[in-house]
């Protein structure tokens, strides 16, 4: 049996000082999947009727390389900041 108030308890432990930063985050990874969740929808429907070798092709692009890239990222990324707030 402990005689610490609940206040007590709570004194000290404080904030992370980082709900802020955390916040901004997920905002800005939810606007930037915007258009590359859109660009991704657009080229799946035009490499859709390719085959193997068509969307090698299209995969070895290099902008289209990058923004698959930078669309893995972001959502991975977001997905962790969105389970780090569901675990907290």
């Amino acid at each position: 049996m402990s005689i610490r108030t609940p206040l007590a308890h709570a004194r000290g432990l404080g904030t992370a000082k980082d709900g802020t930063h955390h916040w901004w985050l997920q905002r800005v990874t939810s606007v930037a999947l915007v258009p590359l969740v859109l660009w991704f929808a657009f080229s799946l429907l035009s490499v859709s009727r390719a085959d193997y070798e068509g969307f090698q092709h299209w995969l070895s692009n290099p902008i289209n390389a990058g923004l698959m890239i930078a669309l893995v990222l972001a959502a991975f990324y977001h997905a962790n900041l969105g389970m780090q707030v569901i675990y907290e």
